[in-house]
């Protein structure tokens, strides 16, 4: 997409160097208008620090930046800022004491006409303006230190949103967001690019880059490994560049629950929200809780941890009544958290690693009454090359360490203390890809040693396979605990919004019974990869309810739980086909059409007119329209009234699918078992 435009923003041989550190290294990058350019790889690779250097905050030590061709130098943000460049930084650069308002316009508040004061009303009006384009409710006055860290990163993007500019710069903008509001954020991106913005998406989560991007630039160490674009690459591509090697599990789960209690909450409630929250964890089992941003989950931990205190309910510690009424009663009984923000409650600035490892735990330390040097810093190296830390967290503060080291060094912290239970919210937040799995294998070495963990996560197939048994939690209540891998994202985000898990969770558990048999003989019969999707209303997304991998497996983007663009896919244009007319048109117009590949539909008037082919026909294509060397084609099923309530569809690589599909035999196949299906949920034609 867009290879013929010049770069608006370019850097050229870029060095940028700190202390002890090269962190750029003969970088080269060009950003274009309209299109969404992702910048991957693993922490402490480079892709921060050139983000800070064209936002101004960093000079580099040689190379050259140019902005519409001509050379350009950027001694300050404000610079920056006044050349179109908006930027969302991975730390917030939020002010605690400030309202929410004073935020998003620090720095450039508006004014009345021929005076010098402050436009309170007009800051109000036009925060609130900002914050709808988001569908963020978030009051304008309200303090920004009273906010969930998830609340502030929203914050942080209206805030780089307000700005007039020609090139948004996003580090990590979805790190503590839930699915939801990922979702709203992707589709807010898509529109800006339309609209003529260059995007620089930084992100560890891949599945957002192959969602969003156009082209993908992939730093290593500091240096440049690839620039290509997304269409032309598959995730274990990437993955293989940014770590040098295959990652081919994910989620290396391993159960170790015993059928002991660990710990055991019953009718808790606190001042902030936490409302008769009962639940059972085990030894060495993985609990998690699930919900949407702001549900209560982050309350629940801060509440078993001492920081909140509770008004009613008990709590039981291998059988022992606590009430723990600070952290240190919390610590000392064997308990830790990872807190959701490690830069404000986990990690002392003014330190190295070690004293940050080891502090949790000073007793150890001592010989008399003085604290023994030697012994911290080999206790610090150990769980420094346990998880893969920087080696140069031995010797430097950590401030100056990467997000994904940092995090880590907090998780060692608590490794050292020796917790029975320890309490992860999102501690994989900010890692990239080898340092969660490192992180994955660390839960499992624990619950192998008998401890308990209470886990969060924003991250649905992160918190679905490595937990055990998962709580939805909502308006600081707990609706629903299942076992992990009966549960889908789907049906979590369901229950999450408030449905109850006999109604709309019931209805997909349902579907999904009635189709699995039908969708797995069609994919035997044909060897290929099928699909079971819905359309989410709300998001305008298709939802993947269930991937089944065929033999011929080709690599997609698509999973259980994950969502699609409905305009360029097979199943999502035939879930749009049903949907009435005008509503579909509005949207068209409203949002516009991407252009994902060379093949896809961007002309409004034609991509209507093959919505109405495929009512009458009965099923449509995807003729590489969403990813190069990719072809499907998808069916609607129909429930006992004669509604359209889902599609399935059948995929695989370009050329081993019928040229002529519309006439081939396989269009058959996936028309009649989407019929077969549609008549087991009582449909008769």
């Amino acid at each position: 997409m867009n290879e013929q435009r010049p770069p608006l923003w370019e850097v050229r041989g870029i060095y940028k160097a700190f202390p002890g550190v090269q962190a750029l290294d003969d970088v080269s990058l060009a950003l274009v208008s309209s299109q969404v350019h992702a910048l991957v790889g693993e922490n402490g690779s480079g892709k921060s620090t050139l983000a800070k250097c064209l936002a101004g905050a960093h000079q580099p030590d040689a190379g050259q930046m140019l902005l519409n061709g001509g050379p350009i130098t950027l001694n300050h943000p404000i610079e920056a800022r006044e050349n179109g460049v908006a930027t969302i930084y991975q730390e917030f650069s939020l002010v605690p004491t400030l309202t929410v308002a004073e935020n998003i316009f620090l720095g450039r508040p508006p004014r009345k006409p021929r005076a010098r004061i402050i436009d309170w009303d007009t800051m109000q009006r036009q925060t609130v303006e900002t914050l709808e384009q988001l569908d963020i409710y978030i009051d304008p006055g309200v303090a920004v230190r009273d906010l969930s860290v998830a609340e502030q990163q929203l914050v942080e993007i209206a805030k780089a949103i307000s700005l007039e500019s020609s090139l948004l710069i996003m580090d990590e903008p979805t790190a503590a967001l839930g699915l939801s509001e990922t979702q709203r954020l992707l589709e807010l991106i898509r529109r800006l690019a339309v609209q003529g913005k260059a995007i620089l998406y930084i992100s560890h989560r891949l599945d957002e880059v192959f969602e969003v991007a156009d082209v993908v630039t992939v730093l290593k160490d500091g240096r440049l490994v690839a620039t290509r674009p997304v269409s032309e690459l598959g995730m274990n591509d990437v993955i293989r560049m940014m770590v040098g090697v295959d990652i081919e599990q994910h989620y290396p789960k391993v159960p170790n629950t015993q059928p002991v209690p660990c710990l055991e909450v019953e009718n808790l409630a606190t001042e902030n929200g936490v409302n008769g929250v009962s639940f059972t964890i085990n030894v060495g089992e993985v609990f998690a809780l699930g919900g949407m941003v702001g549900s209560g989950r982050t309350e629940i931990a801060r509440a078993l941890f001492g920081l909140n205190q509770r008004t009613s309910g008990t709590v039981r510690l291998y059988g022992r009544p606590v009430n723990f009424s600070s952290p240190a009663e919390a610590i000392a009984a064997g308990v830790g958290l990872v807190p959701e923000n490690r830069k404000a409650d986990g990690l002392f600035f003014n330190f190295q690693g070690p004293p940050n490892i080891t502090i949790s735990r000073l007793a150890e330390l001592l010989t008399g009454f003085f604290l023994n040097l030697g012994r911290e810093q080999r206790y610090g190296r150990d769980y420094v090359e346990k998880l893969n830390i920087t080696p140069t967290a031995l010797e430097r503060s950590v401030q100056f360490l990467s997000g994904g080291n940092q995090q880590k060094v907090v998780i060692a912290r608590w490794l050292f203390s020796q917790a029975r239970l320890l309490i992860l919210d999102e501690p994989t937040q900010g890692l990239d890809i080898g340092a969660k799995f490192e992180v994955y294998k660390v839960i499992n070495e624990l619950t192998a040693q008998g401890i308990s963990i209470l886990f969060i996560s924003s991250d649905y197939p992160e918190l679905l396979a490595m937990s055990d048994r998962v709580a939805v939690v909502r308006d600081g209540r707990i609706l629903h605990i299942a076992e992990a891998h009966r549960l889908s994202e789907y049906q979590l985000m369901v229950i999450a919004s408030g449905a109850d898990p006999g109604d709309l969770a019931r209805e997909s558990l349902d579907l999904r019974r009635r189709a699995l048999p039908h969708l797995r003989a069609l994919r035997d019969r044909l060897k290929l990869t099928t699909h079971l999707a819905v359309l989410d209303e709300q998001e305008m997304q298709v939802f993947y309810l269930d991937k089944l991998e065929g033999e011929q497996m080709v690599e997609m983007t698509s999973r259980t739980g994950a969502t699609a663009p409905l305009t360029c896919t097979g199943l999502g244009k035939v879930l749009l086909a049903f949907e009435p007319s005008e509503r579909v048109e509005a949207w068209v117009k409203e949002h516009g059409l991407v252009r994902y590949t060379d093949a896809t539909i961007t002309d409004p008037d034609a991509f209507i007119a093959e919505l109405a082919s495929i009512r009458q026909l009965g099923f449509s294509l995807d003729r590489e329209e969403h990813e190069k060397g990719v072809r499907c084609i998808a069916a609607p099923i129909y429930d006992a009234s004669g509604n359209v309530i889902a599609a399935i569809s059948v995929s695989g690589p370009s050329d081993r699918m019928p040229t002529d599909l519309a006439q081939s035999p396989m269009r058959k196949e996936v028309v009649d078992t989407a019929i077969a299906i549609s008549h087991a949920l009582g449909y008769r034609r």
